[in-house]
């Protein structure tokens, strides 16, 4: 076995670790298809690797521009040492390397334990199993913001009497009850973890300390940034300018902002994160709060690669925040803004994806509905995983159970059931006519509506230029009666097969 510990760049300690037993190679950098992923400007997108060379021994291999270094000095390929340190570029994170169980045995009393980020080909019990790509941090990128407010063609609202009513008393964030305290599974380890007496004993402790006494890392404000990127300093990978700070979290960017709520790009010893809070007319507001810690406890049940994982839900100042990974790309609202009308195939494909996505929340018991398929909910990675999509924001609801109304748009992506109690599956599903209807015309969906019979409703033959089967297939979804309607996500995932 090995171990890997990312070192707090001041205090010394681990922030995160990861443990592999049967890889012969471990590849470290930026790019998403490394097994172990670091937010880090400096960071080449393949910087290092660590090759097995034996039953216990490994060699570490440099493969990144800015160099490894090992007490202050570049290596290009030598042996490990149980308990060396190397540091990826001159001023960027420190890793400890531990070999053998020992290791796991010397922290199994952190307070909470971070798990192995696994590789595409070490993801068990999920056919989608891909880590979440990385952030560039000189883009800007856009993550599980409430709403997208980038450019997009206009969109319309239905006529009110296609929107089912709505009250508080039938309203939920999801069928699923929501447990007394948040279940969080942390894949990074929040700042109040960090401090020595949460590990096993004084002695572990004292040699943790000893051990990372050895490195020469410098302070990041020592460092002149000299390389400015847009939003990080291209040397220390520290944020140019903060808006402002909430605990350990520095907010760097606004994302989006809907109704209710604010999404920033924050940044934390090293990584990249989502953080969502409320704006300011609803951070009095009670029920606001319960929304906001619902959607966090709705994702501390959820553990997919392509959901934003939960790192920690904190209140500071009586203000509440929720903070998430950060998911790389464009939504597919973006993507359509830029490329145009997608080919059929390419849509199909990517709502086989999103099909898959929806099949492991609605196997919870009761399922957890989504309730919020839209193209800003859906991000599309452009790089390394191209056109592979992860679902966010599972806050679309907030904005109804506070009484500031439906967005306008969204109404032609709602199912009439959309926000009851008794809502089932067949809700998300039906959301995928009129997004795939919009990422294959450009049009807004709500166009492909018209009255039929005393319902007005999404009609599968009003979109242009689409086979009969996917016209029907669109209808089928969009049946009044959810007992119409496909029933299973993964039914549905096979039926797209035909298009891709």
């Amino acid at each position: 076995m090995i171990t890997l510990f990312l070192l707090h760049p001041l205090k010394q300690i681990p922030v995160q670790v990861w443990s592999f037993e049967n890889e012969s190679v471990i590849r470290i950098g930026r790019s998403s298809d490394n097994h172990v992923i670091l937010y880090s400007a400096v960071v080449s997108r393949h910087h290092v690797e660590l090759r097995r060379t034996g039953e216990k021994s490994w060699e570490i291999v440099n493969l990144g521009t800015n160099g490894t270094y090992l007490d202050g000095k570049r290596v290009n390929q030598i042996p490990v040492v149980d308990g060396v340190i190397i540091r990826l570029a001159r001023s960027g994170p420190n890793l400890q390397i531990r070999l053998g169980s020992e290791a796991l045995q010397e922290y199994d009393a952190l307070s909470t334990r971070t798990y192995s980020q696994q590789s595409e080909n070490a993801q068990p019990g999920n056919d989608l199993g891909e880590p979440h790509a990385t952030l560039d941090p000189n883009q800007s990128p856009i993550s599980s913001n409430e709403k997208d407010t980038s450019g997009r063609p206009s969109i319309n609202r239905l006529p009110e009497q296609a929107i089912a009513p709505h009250n508080e008393a039938t309203s939920r964030v999801s069928s699923s009850p929501l447990p007394q305290g948040l279940s969080i599974r942390h894949r990074f380890m929040p700042p109040s973890s960090l401090q020595p007496g949460n590990f096993a004993s004084t002695a572990a402790a004292t040699k943790i300390t000893r051990t990372l006494a050895n490195s020469r890392m410098l302070s990041p404000d020592q460092c002149p940034h000299e390389r400015r990127g847009a939003l990080f300093c291209e040397d220390c990978g520290q944020p140019l300018h903060v808006l402002k700070t909430v605990g350990d979290y520095q907010l760097v960017q606004v994302l989006g902002q809907g109704a209710v709520g604010i999404t920033y790009l924050a940044w934390c010893r090293g990584q990249t994160l989502v953080l969502k809070t409320l704006r300011d007319r609803w951070i009095g507001d009670p029920k606001a709060h319960t929304a906001l810690e619902a959607e966090a406890t709705l994702l501390g049940q959820i553990n997919h690669p392509r959901i934003p994982h939960l790192i920690e839900f904190l209140v500071e100042d009586d203000v509440p925040y929720l903070v998430i990974d950060m998911v790389n790309g464009r939504s597919l609202a973006q993507w359509v803004e830029t490329n145009g009308a997608a080919p059929i195939n390419q849509a199909a494909e990517w709502m086989r994806e999103l099909c898959k996505i929806l099949s492991y929340l609605h196997t919870f018991d009761p399922p957890i509905l989504h309730r919020g398929i839209h193209p800003s909910s859906i991000i599309c990675q452009d790089r390394f995983y191209a056109g592979k999509i992860s679902l966010v924001d599972f806050g679309a609801i907030k904005p109804l159970l506070l009484g500031s109304g439906i967005p306008p748009d969204r109404t032609a992506y709602l199912a009439p059931e959309q926000f009851s109690l008794d809502a089932t599956p067949a809700a998300d599903l039906y959301g995928i006519a009129p997004l795939m209807a919009f990422l294959i015309t450009r049009q807004d969906p709500v166009s492909f509506y018209r009255p039929v019979g005393d319902v007005w409703r999404f009609v599968g033959e009003a979109v242009p230029d689409i086979p009969a089967a996917l016209a029907q297939m669109f209808t089928r979804l969009t049946a009044p009666n959810p007992g119409d309607r496909y029933q299973d996500a993964l039914d549905l995932e096979a039926d797209l097969q035909a298009f891709c």
